[in-house]
């Protein structure tokens, strides 16, 4: 018995000391060899792949005819939240509705966007987590940058474990959602990547020499 106890003290006390870190490992993980860690592109695919639960030939084929990596997560979120297929919310996209009347039309909940943080937010998500906080009071509709924000930040914050603040600082710096993940998967995994190059980090196979 004094074991047992003596066993779950020492787990208790190795909690406090780590911060609970498993509890906020997100799902990152070495994706492998598989993946061309120097093409942007490919990276991100795979991690959105992951993280979205979605073929990476989807994800692929929905990034060209998007373009745009903020707007290919937004549709890609949506896609997970309501269970359509990320061709559906291709075409209502295509026919001219914007991110927040695709989620009217398939009965996503504003709270769906917004994560809860204890400090105010400022720019670029000031406007819309005040009207959000304001309930049923507010008219506000999200905007498409509102939807692209949001989007980034649930990703960042729930794919690598960071706080909310810090996710929200990250993507204020302007840098699209592909470029911030991007970056992270790197610094965490720059070991992994340089043995892939000869010690040369940077320079997987598919990026240009």
């Amino acid at each position: 018995m004094k074991r047992t106890t003596g066993v779950i003290a020492a787990i208790a006390l190795a909690l406090i000391f780590t911060g609970g870190q498993e509890a906020l490992a997100g799902l990152d993980v070495d994706l492998g060899a598989r993946v061309r860690v120097g093409d942007d592109t490919d990276l991100f695919v795979n991690i959105s792949s992951r993280y979205f639960k979605q073929d990476s030939r989807v994800v692929a084929d929905l990034g060209v005819r998007f373009g745009n990596p903020d707007d290919l997560a937004v549709a890609l979120f949506l896609s997970n939240r309501t269970g359509k297929h990320p061709d559906s919310i291709w075409r209502l996209r295509q026919g001219g509705m914007s991110w927040y009347e695709i989620g009217l039309r398939y009965r996503v909940p504003l709270d769906a966007w917004f994560i809860t943080t204890d400090r105010r937010p400022g720019p670029p998500y000031g406007k819309a987590y005040g009207h959000w906080k304001n309930g049923k009071n507010s008219n506000y509709r999200l905007t498409d940058a509102d939807a692209r924000n949001l989007v980034a930040v649930r990703m960042i914050h729930e794919y690598y474990g960071v706080s909310v603040d810090v996710a929200m600082d990250r993507r204020a710096s302007g840098r699209s959602v592909k470029a911030l993940v991007n970056h992270e998967y790197r610094q965490r995994h720059a070991k992994v990547a340089s043995s892939k190059t000869g010690g040369k980090p940077g320079k997987g196979k598919g990026r240009k020499k």
